[in-house]
């Protein structure tokens, strides 16, 4: 054989196997992608508790966020989005709280001194009570007052706080969301759904997240020199639609969308050279990231199954991050935090993270930190998940209830889901 042809023999036979070796390879990501995913352990891609995947998927995606209009641009709006057949109400008395309502409504009251929580997803609000031509609240409210006060046989007259239950036009609407902006009103014992049917899947789950006495969101409008101005007012009007919420005027963002933002932010500042997000089964690790009197619970694959990139981290220069939602949930703590690490953790090494903020405090601003921007809102809220979604809050691991057996992992007497 000429040296021409070997070289061509060469030349083919490297040809073949480069096909054969690519298609090898797509042989193997397509096993990868689709089939490997099907043979992995459940508990590493499923959601650690129905409060986990109800707060990812419902309630962050319909809490809507902004720090515009209020009195010093420091503190949150923080707005509930309600559709009917969709999101849980529950319409509750306390001691200083009654709700009137016409005779139709009534059954969707839990009254004060009952045990059953009585939910629904029929779209209702309160309001300060008003007369109209099927219902005088405005008389319901003042009769109900005055017996109140006539039995409670003291010569105090208490405040009580009266709410008309009423049905809005339409299928949706905005409400005050009274809340923390990172644990959500839950319920998994001694309730009742009130609709015929299961209208959503998550509703038949055993426990439901809810919204707590719901009143509709209204701002007023107003000059402010030559610009246009707003501010949350029980009298002014409502917001018209969710395109209007998010619109540049309001500027609200959903919980959701701010989450996701402060991954990436998270990212681009390099968060991950110097912070783990992982409690290993350690004893060190679980009981650093406990609480006073219990241990935390070593981190799982399912924990990260709603990100989009997961960042466990190698190097502790500054603290492991994957509980701080529990251990640091104060967002004043993490503003002043973030402008100047050493005012809160003397010694820290941690850079500023001045551009997080508008305004310089050394200014006129009122806000002692400045004016935060989304990019503050943003790692706030993703941090604010870290730890606090591993179970719903009545079954908490920081109350003591230790759901993952927690000290028999770290004895070694128990190997945790998902690792």
């Amino acid at each position: 054989m000429s040296n021409d042809n070997k070289f061509l023999y060469k030349l083919d036979k490297s040809a073949v196997l480069t096909a054969i070796g690519a298609f090898l390879l797509f042989f193997c990501a397509v096993v990868a992608t689709l089939i490997a995913p099907q043979l992995v352990e459940s508990s590493w891609v499923n959601p650690t508790s129905p409060y986990q995947q109800q707060m990812y998927e419902v309630a962050d995606a319909h809490l809507y966020v902004s720090n515009q209009g209020t009195d010093d641009a420091k503190d949150l709006q923080l707005v509930y989005h309600l559709k009917q057949g969709f999101t849980l109400h529950a319409f509750t008395e306390n001691e200083l709280v009654r709700i009137v309502a016409p005779p139709d409504l009534e059954r969707y009251i839990t009254r004060f001194g009952e045990s059953n929580l009585k939910l629904t997803s029929d779209l209702l609000l309160l309001r300060r009570p008003e007369k109209s031509d099927t219902f005088d609240a405005v008389a319901s409210a003042e009769n109900l007052k005055r017996g109140l006060q006539q039995s409670s046989g003291s010569g105090l007259k208490l405040d009580y706080q009266i709410y008309e239950l009423y049905r809005p036009p339409g299928n949706e609407v905005f409400s005050v969301a009274r809340t923390d902006g990172v644990i959500e009103d839950w319920v998994d014992e001694e309730y009742t759904i009130l609709d015929p049917e299961v209208r959503q899947s998550w509703h038949a789950d055993p426990g439901v997240v809810y919204v707590s006495n719901p009143v509709e969101y209204r701002v007023r409008n107003f000059m402010f020199g030559t610009d246009e101005a707003w501010e949350a007012d029980s009298d002014g009007v409502p917001i018209a639609s969710l395109e209007e919420l998010q619109g540049p005027k309001y500027g609200f963002l959903s919980r959701k969308e701010l989450v996701e933002l402060g991954e990436d932010v998270y990212r681009e500042e390099g968060c991950v050279y110097c912070h783990t997000d992982q409690t290993r089964t350690l004893i060190q690790d679980v009981v650093l990231n406990g609480s006073d009197s219990e241990p935390a619970p070593p981190s799982t694959a399912s924990e990260y199954v709603y990100n989009r990139v997961s960042f466990p981290g190698t190097r502790r220069i500054g603290p492991d991050l994957s509980r701080v939602g529990v251990k640091r949930p104060s967002r004043d703590w993490h503003k002043a935090h973030f402008w100047s690490p050493k005012t809160e953790s003397p010694g820290s090494i941690m850079p500023r993270f001045q551009h997080f903020f508008d305004d310089d405090p050394r200014g006129t601003s009122r806000s002692p930190v400045g004016v935060p921007n989304y990019r503050f809102e943003a790692i706030y809220q993703y941090l604010m998940t870290k730890g606090t979604r591993i179970t719903a809050p009545t079954r908490a691991w920081w109350l003591g209830k230790d759901p993952v057996d927690t000290k028999a992992v770290i004895e070694g007497r128990v190997v945790p889901d998902g690792v």
